[in-house]
């Protein structure tokens, strides 16, 4: 009802626009009557001022005559003397000037210009003589009455010439001051009907205007209607408003407000589309590779467990990660990275069939769910595999970008599901467990999920708990492995960790150093090794047959990005009082490419204070002789996964043969450790690789066993 309202006041509007116009017409017209009426009362007011002026001053100059006779009879009698004449003469003269400003007004005033200007003249001589006749009669009375008797009676005579002038002009004053209110009268009542014609056709005119304006203003509000209607019930991106867009752009006040706001209320229904499209990408979709993300897949993969569930079908889920993508983005720059991953989505996206889901649920891990795969596990096992593999294939194919070739390789867990029984969260779970058992059997592989894996991760986890209680408990040691140059004398000795655990005996680094790294353990087990290697380098520096040995410490890549490493060596070192040439710190390759610059920052403060560097494992990873040759590098490792097969293996050689070549180019010294015979350390040495390491020399040993074979070795 009040909307109804509201419309019909706004249709009326030009009647109200037309009452209000009539009113400031009437005001207007009334208050014109009432100036016009004040006018003519002001010009009657002064004509009637006039011809009282003019009637009174017959009268003032009688008396002014009167006076001067009686003053001149006095001084005859002698009833005045000088100084009586004296202010007599001066108050005449005053008088008659006061008489002569009025007759000067009295002959410029506007009434007597129109009633007879040659009376008006004759007015003003015949007071001019009179006054000046006076004048001289007032001034010699006290000298000679009788004279100024006789100028007296010469006034009298202008006197009464000019009473015969006003007389006349006061007649006249009175004759004109009647046609003048006269005319007033009529000039007034036709200024009345005037004002009433003009406010008449103002208010027909208006009349008119208004039965026009309601007609646009009706026109517009139905534009303004049908604006409303559409943007109610379309919320598509493409909402003509052609009238309404014309509105805004001609029109001006209300109405073009109105379509202004209409046409940003609009704007604003398109503009929360396209957010509210925004935000669900936002919220469901990778940014990069515009794939679903984590919280989308978990609600498909919601869905799909309970189509799974209905239909007594297997589905899998396919969690897997690219192999060494860490090392290709960091070392070739982001922009790679990310490229790559675009391209890793697109290879993915062609793989799948219709209907399976794709996803990326973070940094290089991609998920795959696929659906009915039929209701034998088996087939379905199948099915999955077959799936995975052709994804490996596809994902390990060159990748072309900014012109170069990189190469990447999936490692997949998959995990079959059926039903509901198991959440969707922990089908990530037993796929991300799969996929590192992937991990650990090579990398590009395919695992799948199974329960004794669980098992294991547990055993890790209890492995971590009993780490932390060997740390503090004292139960890790050192054990050294020989380094020897060609004759077969030590250069020095590789420190290696071991594990004495109280319960299961001696365990293998290649079991807990993992966990360590994974929990962060290894941090403060790389600083106890530091501290205790220094404390190794101290005993020998005291030992004159030791005193020139080395010791190699493997330096985690955790430890080497800490920001106080190099000052934590350095003290290590400075409390040792040892000399800083005997240590020689071991990186990987891993450790120095996940930030270059900031490895060779730290390389060069330590190698300034004398400490020695080995690169080692070199020739597993993304070798670039790029960064190589800038690194500050005493020693170049080859690692045993080459020395292993160099007798066998004619490519073995070569890759040896090439890094011994590349070593001995850049003026850095080489070492292969794993040399466990005569033919290997003699292949090596004919290339010319002459310092080893390895069980041809020496397993690894603790400090009393190693010292043992030192003295054995110089006694022999």
């Amino acid at each position: 009802m009040k909307a109804s309202r509201s419309v019909l006041l706004l249709f009326l509007w030009p009647v109200f626009l037309v009452v209000v116009v009539g009113l400031l017409i009437g005001y207007w017209s009334l208050n014109s009557i009432k100036n016009q009426y004040e006018k003519n009362y002001q010009l009657q007011i002064a004509d009637i001022r006039v011809v009282q002026q003019a009637a009174n001053f017959s009268g003032e100059i009688g008396r002014t005559h009167q006076r001067v006779s009686a003053a001149i009879d006095a001084a005859q009698i002698g009833e005045l003397n000088e100084i009586q004449l004296y202010f007599f003469h001066s108050e005449i003269v005053n008088e008659l000037a006061r008489l002569n400003n009025e007759v000067e007004n009295l002959a410029n005033s506007e009434l007597l210009h129109e009633v007879n200007h040659g009376s008006v003249l004759a007015l003003r001589e015949q007071y001019r003589a009179y006054r000046r006749f006076i004048i001289m009669a007032t001034d010699i009375i006290a000298i000679d009455p009788s004279v100024a008797k006789n100028y007296v009676q010469q006034a009298q005579h202008h006197f009464i010439q000019f009473s015969i002038y006003t007389q006349r002009i006061t007649k006249l004053l009175a004759e004109r001051s009647e046609i003048r209110t006269e005319e007033a009268h009529n000039s007034q009542q036709h200024f009345f009907y005037h004002v009433i014609a003009l406010g008449l056709g103002g208010l027909s005119l208006m009349l008119l205007v208004a039965l026009f304006s309601a007609g646009l203003v009706s026109r517009k509000m139905l534009h303004i209607a049908d604006a409303l209607s559409l943007l109610a019930n379309n919320n598509q991106a493409d909402m003509p408003m052609a009238h309404i867009e014309k509105m805004h752009q001609r029109g001006t006040g209300e109405f073009s407000r109105i379509a202004g706001a209409l046409l940003n209320f609009r704007d604003a229904v398109v503009k929360r589309k396209q957010a509210e499209a925004q935000a669900f990408q936002l919220a469901f979709y990778d940014p990069l590779t515009h794939l679903p993300n984590r919280r989308l897949l978990l609600e498909r993969l919601s869905h799909s467990l309970s189509v799974s569930e209905r239909a007594q079908h297997y589905g899998a889920l396919l969690y897997f990660d690219l192999d060494h993508f860490k090392t290709i983005n960091d070392s070739q720059g982001y922009s790679a990275g990310d490229q790559l991953l675009i391209e890793v989505g697109q290879r993915l996206q062609a793989c799948l069939r219709t209907g399976d889901t794709l996803a990326r649920i973070g940094g290089d891990e991609f998920v795959v769910v696929l659906e009915s795969l039929g209701r034998q596990a088996e087939n379905a096992a199948n099915e999955a595999e077959a799936q995975a593999d052709t994804i490996r294939y596809r994902l390990s194919q060159p990748y072309e970008i900014h012109q170069q070739r990189y190469f990447t390789t999936p490692s997949i867990g998959v995990v079959l599901f059926k039903g509901t029984q198991t959440a969707a969260e922990d089908l990530l779970k037993h796929a991300d467990t799969a996929m590192y058992g992937a991990k650990e059997n090579g990398r590009n592989a395919i695992n799948f999920y199974d329960p004794t894996v669980q098992h294991r991760l547990e055993s890790r986890a209890r492995l971590e708990s009993e780490l932390r209680d060997a740390l503090e408990k004292q139960q890790l040691v050192l054990f050294y492995q020989l380094q020897v140059n060609a004759q077969g004398e030590p250069m020095g000795a590789e420190a290696l960790i071991r594990w004495q655990h109280p319960e299961k005996g001696q365990i293998s680094p290649a079991e807990f150093i993992p966990v360590a790294e994974a929990t962060g353990l290894i941090v403060p087990i790389g600083d106890w090794v530091m501290k205790t290697a220094c404390k190794q380098l101290q005993t020998w520096q005291l030992h004159p047959a030791l005193n020139q040995l080395s010791l190699s410490v493997n330096v985690s890549a955790k430890q080497f990005k800490q920001s106080n490493f190099v000052d934590q060596v350095k003290r290590t070192l400075q409390r040792s009082q040892i000399n800083p040439q005997r240590l020689k710190i071991e990186l990987t390759e891993s450790v120095i490419v996940e930030d270059v610059d900031d490895a060779i920052a730290k390389m060069r403060q330590l190698q300034a204070f004398g400490v020695h560097f080995s690169l080692d494992d070199f020739g597993t990873g993304y070798s670039s002789l790029q960064y190589l040759k800038q690194l500050p590098l005493d020693q170049i490792k080859i690692d045993q996964s080459f020395v292993r097969d160099l007798v066998e293996d004619p490519d073995d050689r070569a890759i040896v043969q090439t890094i011994i070549a590349m070593s001995q180019a850049l003026g850095i010294s080489v070492i292969a450790e794993g040399v466990e015979t005569r033919e290997q350390q003699a292949i090596l040495a004919e290339q010319g690789c002459h310092h080893y390491q390895g069980y041809l020399f020496a397993r690894p040993l603790p400090i009393e066993q190693l010292e043992h074979k030192l003295a054995e070795i110089r006694c022999g």
